[in-house]
Formats: structure tokens, sequence, C-alpha cells
């Protein structure tokens, strides 16, 4: 980081450079989904003063500290500042040779116009160019692309007067008794430089997010080991941000129509002008959940995730129990009180007994569930299950289940399950989906959470 800033002092004037580039580093956040509001900028300009620039970790802190107001946004700033401030450490790094070869005042300006040039040019390109296609496609549409001459009448643009490849360029008759100092080949490996550092930057929000979205809208039982790690920390941020949306909505909702009493009795000081408005709170109870998960191989990849999810949410509910099953049903709610919720899912495959008999058996599960743990419904708990329904053809249980929807406030259903292979082959989905509020098709990990958003709403 000294050497960054040192070369960046050598190169420009300080001030500029850094505020450019800071702004440069809230706009990635901002690609990536992290929400800068416009006191949060001031935050980071009002701080910079005081910031030891020359500790890249105080810099860092001091950055994170001044930007980042959900703690939920922290492992998407840090993954930005690597990429954004490392791969500057590495330009700067690989320009010495280059900056000895430009040096002096009317190359420090003509580096000053192409970078301008360039950062015009691709702000103007279509997101998608900028994401799909490589530096050198994108270094040609730009050579095709630029005026006969500079307007802004900086040397060392009609060098690239010739358009069509990559390293072509010659210097025009007026110039050529110049001693111009400039090789024609170095200032264009400088442009390619400069144009790969640009698109790098341009691309490290937009890349984090297009993951996200990936990842988000994969189906779940095609994720690989690697991207089921990445999703983890995702289901985890991505929890806590519902759960902040969530709260609002019920802070929102909590606000009553006016309390006209109040309102004109305090505003008797202005003539009764209703200056101040004052709102009749409405009690909102936090409701019960009850969670139920299929936990058999054809579905567990889902369970684990609706778990972790549910887990960042239960502060939302008053009381939360949880419960897994194949062919037994049993009571998982202690081990997630007692452990981080990773633990506890791969404990719960280790020390739980699922099983009895072979494969799942789910009427038999509604039936222990009915026989020792009904003290757990209530007229304010609502039921989550998941499961595909493929039942073996045991049997279903319905009893137990229709009881179990009679004494709950409501039941939805999540089905892994394709909907065109519901009631085929051993699955009762249609069957139980009567006594439920509803059951729907999830097949991603953002089906998943937008139906508990929409859980909420219907809760609210």
């Amino acid at each position: 980081m000294t050497q960054l800033l040192h070369k960046i002092k050598t190169m420009t004037k300080t001030g500029t450079y850094i505020t450019s580039k800071l702004f440069e580093f809230i706009e990635v956040l901002r690609d990536a989904g992290v929400i800068v509001s416009v006191d949060e900028v001031l935050a980071v300009f009002s701080a910079a003063p005081e910031i030891d620039l020359h500790d890249k970790q105080v810099f860092r802190q001091a950055l994170k500290t001044t930007i980042v107001k959900d703690h939920t946004d922290i492992p998407v700033f840090d993954k930005c500042f690597e990429k954004f401030f490392t791969e500057r450490e590495r330009f700067f790094d690989n320009l010495d040779a280059d900056m000895a070869a430009l040096a002096g005042g009317s190359q420090q300006q003509m580096i000053s116009e192409i970078s301008n040039m360039l950062d015009k040019y691709l702000e103007a390109l279509d997101s998608n160019i900028v994401l799909e296609k490589n530096p050198d496609d994108i270094m040609r549409m730009f050579l095709d692309e630029l005026p006969e001459s500079s307007s802004g009448g900086g040397g060392g643009m009609s060098l690239f007067k010739t358009k069509g490849s990559i390293g072509s360029s010659y210097i025009s008759p007026a110039e050529e008794g110049e001693d111009r100092g400039i090789d024609p080949d170095e200032l264009m490996e400088l442009l390619r430089s400069m144009m790969n550092l640009k698109l790098q930057k341009r691309r490290i929000g937009k890349q984090i997010t297009q993951r996200e979205d990936y990842l988000l809208n994969r189906k779940i039982y095609q994720l690989k080991p690697d991207e089921i790690k990445e999703m983890r920390e995702l289901v985890n941020r991505f929890g806590q941000k519902l759960k902040n949306r969530i709260s609002l909505r019920k802070k929102r909702v909590k606000h009553g129509g006016i309390d006209i009493k109040r309102t004109f009795r305090t505003n008797m000081q202005y003539g009764a002008v209703p200056f101040k408005l004052f709102y009749k709170n409405r009690k909102i109870d936090r409701p019960q959940l009850v969670v139920m998960c299929d936990v058999s191989r054809s579905v567990n990849q889902y369970s684990r995730f609706m778990l972790l999810l549910t887990y960042s949410l239960q502060g939302l509910f008053s009381k939360v129990r949880t419960f897994a099953f194949i062919s037994s049903m049993v009571e998982i709610t202690d081990l997630f009180r007692e452990m981080d919720p990773e633990v506890a899912i791969n404990s719960m495959f280790t020390d739980t007994n699922f099983t009895y008999g072979w494969g799942s058996n789910y009427g038999r599960c509604f039936d222990m569930f009915m026989e020792n743990y009904s003290d757990a419904l209530t007229r304010k708990t609502s039921v989550l299950i998941l499961g595909d329904a493929r039942n073996n053809d045991n049997d279903p249980g319905l009893e137990s289940f229709k009881r179990i929807s009679e004494r709950s406030r409501n039941v939805f259903w999540l089905n892994p399950d394709r909907k065109h292979l519901w009631d085929w082959n051993d699955s009762i989905a249609s069957l139980y989906g009567n006594f439920c509020n509803e059951m729907k098709e999830v097949n991603n990990f953002l089906d998943l959470s937008e139906f508990i958003d929409k859980l909420f709403i219907d809760m609210y």
C-alpha cells in the first residue's frame, strides 16, 4: 500500500487521484449490491484526512467503518476491497517502466487525457458488453470509434489514428521530425494496461452480483461442493437481509390510523392546526413457527438450506420448534440453541436417529408428531413443511395431518419435486395439499426465500 500511494503521488495530484479512486470503489460496492448513501460518502471523505494511508489494514478498516452500515455486507466489502485495491497495486507495479519511458509534463497530460477518454467510453458501453467481451475486443472497438483528432488537443492520441489491429500505429508526417521521446509500441502497451485495469474495476461489483444471482437461481440439487460452500455464506447474508426487510415491514404495519384525540390535544398550542401527527399503534404478536424437514437423501440439501434460513429468521418469532424426519420424527430445537447452525446440522445427522425401517414414511412421522409434540400447535402457529411427499406406498397418516392443519393457524408445504411429478409413482403430494394453505414447488434458494417473504406478508 505504501508503494502504491507513493506511485499515486508521483503520477498525479494526490488529492484528486485518491478522490477519484474512492468514488470508483464506492461505485464498485454499489454494483455489488451494497447500499451506499450520500451520508456514507460524506463520512468517507470526512475521515480520509485522518486516515493513515500508509497502513493498508487501517485504510481498509476506515473505509469499512464509514461505508458499511449493514453487517451482512461485510463479506462483499472485503471481496471488493481485495480485488479493487490489490489489482491497483499490481497495475502500478507493472507501470514503472512505462512511466519512466513517458516521463514529463506533456506525457502526464496525455496519459490523463487517454484515461478520461477510456472512462467515458466504458461508461457509455452496455454492461453486458463490458462483462462478456474480452479486453482486446473492447480495445478494438475503442480504436474504431476514436475521432481523427483529439478535441482536447493533447498529444499522443494521433498515434492511434490507424484503426483495425492492436499494436499498429503511426506518427503523422507533421510529427515525424519531432523528437517526442514516445515509443508508439510502449504507448499502445500502456493503453492496453489501462484498458485491462478499468475493465477489471468495472467488472468487480457486477461479477459478484452476477455470481450471487447464478447461485440463488441454480437448482439446489445441482450445486457442486464448492458452490455449496459459497451458498452457506450467501444464505446467512440473504437471511439477514430478509430479516431486516421483514422487521421494517412489521414496523410499518404496526402503524395504525391517526390518533385524533392526541393529535388535536397536542396541537392546541398551534391553534389546533395539526403540525404534529400521532398514530395509534396496532399490537402485533410475534407468530410461532413449527418447521418439519424431510432429511432423506433426495431432499437433504434443500433441508440444510431451509434450516439455515430458519435459524437466521428465528428472532422474528416468539417461538420456533424444529423437527427433522425420515421415517421417525425427531425434535432438533435444542441443537440450534446450543450450537452454531452449521455444527448443529452436521451433528443432527451423526447423533440423531431418523430412520425406522426403510425409506421415508410421512404417515408414521405425522402420527408420531401428534402423539409426542402436539403441544407445539396453537392458533398462532404456522407450520412449514419441506419434503417431496414421496411416502414409499406407506399409510399416509392423513388423519394426523388433518389434525395438524386444524390446530394450526396455517400450514405451508414446500415441495422440491417438480410439479408435474406430484402424484406420480409414490408421491401423494395432492393428498396432503388438500389440507395445506399452499403447497409450492421450490427448486432453488430464491424460490425458498421468496416464499418465506410471502409467508410473513400473510402473517401480518
